[in-house]
Parts: structure tokens; C-alpha cells; sequence
């Protein structure tokens, strides 16, 4: 997959682990010399970016709870001043605690759309808005999930939050094309990540084999791959992505909409 991303200055949320770490390596991999790591634990936003600058570019770590707005508001334009090339934004950060239509608490429900939701929205407006100012083109790629189409039972909130985002993602892309700022989105399916470990222990009872057994039940044999998965987000964030703009890429081996 040819993409030189050597033109991007990047913002990404939830990039000092799993995915969005992955997308910061292979963003300097393939070029990118300007970018920012945001997440909410200062520890491993420290050590994330003390590795990503070792790997040749000048990258900041910010802190940030993006279920809070000011927060939200505070990473872009903190963001801009650092980089004032700022032109690309991965919003990658994802909340996935459970909960099924009936014991989803209003808490709940409201930490899942400011978090994947109201917060991805945020930094949207506050990059178009700067973008749109200086005549300038520029990339957004939004994480959403394959859960986004219909989902687990047990994750009301969070499928009912990523399906906004695709909503709004194609929006978007639907009123900039004429400024050249483009919106995709990659929908992963089950992913192995810290993140999900965490998950599958505290709400599933997991044991230390969990990925070993959960991908001896896929068609395909393996969960989704974070290295495997940050190429094609980044291809999507590069020129080389041309004129691709609205599209919702399902990055899965389970079939959307397929009946057994």
C-alpha cells in the first residue's frame, strides 16, 4: 500500500496504546514528522511518547478525558499551537464498558456518547473550523466498530454511540468535499488490545488464554490486529487516498448483514 505521509501533522486520541499507538508508529514509518499522543494516563502517555520519539519525529503527548468538553475543546487548540500545521485527526479513543438495553444507567449511557460521540465531534469542528480558515485540505479517520450496525446485547450504549459516529463521519464528508477535507471511517470487528483485556477480565471473567480461545472461534483464526489495521488508516489519512472521502471501511471477517 503506497502512502507517504510525510505532508501530515497528526493529532491522535487514545494513541498512547493498542490502535492508536500502532497508527502513530506506522505514521512515522511512512514519513509523518509532527504528532500528538492523547489519552488519560499520564504514565503511558509519558512512555509512549518517549518510544515514538526515538523512532525520528517530534511528538508530544497531551492529557485528556475526552468524556469532559472542555477537555475536548483544551486538546485541539492546544494541538494547533504546538503544530500550526495540524491537518489530520484520529479520533481512536473508545470507552466499552457494558451494559444491555435495560441496565444501562443514565451514567453510563452518558459516558458512552461524550466519549465516543460529543468528543470525536469536538475535535472535528475545532480542526475543520482552522482548516476551513486557512483554505487548507486536510484528513480525518474516525474508529467506529463493526458493533456500530447493530451490536452485542450487552453494549447498547457503545454500539448506539459508534452508530452516530458513522452518521456523522459521512455527514461531514457529505459538506466538506468542496474544501478538500475528507472523513472516513474504519469499523474494526474484535480486536486484541490492552484495552480489550482489561474488558474481558473484569466483565467476562477472561483467564490470561482468553485471546488463544476467543480465536480458535472466528472463521478466520486470528482477532483483529492493531499492526495489521494501522496501514490502511493511514493510507486513508495520506494523499494517496485521492479523492476517497464518506466511505465506512468494515474491517472484519464476520460478514455485515450475512444471515447463518
Amino acid at each position: 500500500m503506497q502512502m507517504d505521509n510525510s505532508t501530515n501533522a497528526v493529532l491522535i486520541t487514545g494513541g498512547t496504546q493498542g490502535l492508536g499507538y500502532e497508527i502513530a508508529r506506522n505514521l512515522i514509518e511512512n514519513g509523518c514528522k509532527e504528532l500528538i499522543v492523547a489519552g488519560r494516563d499520564p504514565q503511558k502517555g509519558t512512555t509512549a511518547e518517549k518510544r515514538l520519539q526515538r523512532a525520528g519525529a517530534n511528538v508530544k503527548y497531551l492529557r485528556a478525558n475526552l468524556a469532559a468538553a472542555k477537555d475536548c475543546k483544551d486538546l485541539i487548540s492546544t494541538s494547533i499551537k504546538l503544530f500550526p500545521n495540524l491537518n489530520s485527526l484520529v479520533n481512536s479513543a473508545a470507552i466499552t464498558t457494558r451494559g444491555s438495553i435495560e441496565d444501562t444507567s443514565l451514567k453510563l449511557w452518558e459516558e458512552h456518547l461524550n466519549t465516543n460521540l460529543r468528543a470525536p465531534f469536538l475535535l472535528m469542528q475545532g480542526l475543520i473550523r482552522k482548516l476551513k480558515t486557512e483554505g487548507r485540505s486536510g484528513s480525518i479517520v474516525n474508529i467506529a466498530s463493526t458493533s456500530a450496525h447493530v451490536g452485542q446485547s450487552f453494549l447498547t450504549a457503545y454500539s448506539t454511540s459508534k452508530g452516530g459516529l458513522l452518521t456523522l463521519s459521512k455527514n461531514a464528508a457529505h459538506a466538506l468535499r468542496q474544501n478538500k477535507i475528507r472523513v472516513n471511517v474504519v469499523a474494526p470487528g474484535w480486536m486484541k488490545t490492552p484495552g480489550e483485556t482489561e474488558i474481558q477480565k473484569k466483565f467476562h471473567g477472561a483467564g490470561d488464554d482468553w485471546i488463544q480461545k476467543a480465536e480458535s472461534s472466528l472463521p478466520m483464526g486470528e482477532l483483529v490486529d492493531p499492526k495489521k489495521l494501522a496501514p490502511l488508516v493511514n493510507y486513508l489519512l495520506s494523499p494517496s487516498s485521492g479523492v476517497i472521502t464518506g466511505s465506512v471501511i468494515n474491517y472484519d471477517q464476520q460478514i455485515i448483514g450475512a444471515v447463518p
